[in-house]
């Protein structure tokens, strides 16, 4: 929390391609910021920041509290038209760019309507190999 009783929440969302990444990071914002449709190829080529803040999210002694959630939305694996390095670089790049101070949460978002299988998720899961350990 910052001087001005604002509380950051920095939110990293990785998953598959066509798993619904952009369309979460919708709904968490309350929002059409990411773009997100049914289409057969990726749809999410960059890693794109978005921010929402909620003013008197909490009471604190006595003081008012605001929350601000950063999502970041990334490209999926296996992606159309980037392989996987590309990926990583994109999102390790983005990490720090958007997040300097660091990373407060990562969602591995996961289709419900197909059954789950631990060897589909792998190249997803090495993913995470680019969030940095923050002591």
């Amino acid at each position: 929390m910052d001087d001005n009783n604002e509380v950051t929440i920095n939110l990293l969302l990785l998953g598959k391609t066509q798993y619904g990444k952009s369309s979460l990071g919708n709904s968490l914002l309350g929002s059409y910021e990411f773009e997100s449709r049914i289409f057969p190829q990726s749809v999410t080529e960059e890693c794109r920041l978005r921010r929402m803040r909620i003013s008197d999210f909490a009471r604190r002694m006595g003081r008012e509290l605001a929350l601000r959630l950063q999502v970041l939305d990334t490209p999926g694996i296996p992606h159309s038209s980037l392989n996987q390095d590309e990926v990583k670089t994109r999102v390790r790049k983005a990490l720090s760019e958007h997040f300097p101070e660091g990373l407060h949460m990562a969602l591995l978002v996961l289709r419900a309507d197909i059954p789950h299988c631990e060897e589909d998720n792998q190249h997803t899961v090495k993913l995470t190999e680019v969030i940095p350990v923050i002591r």
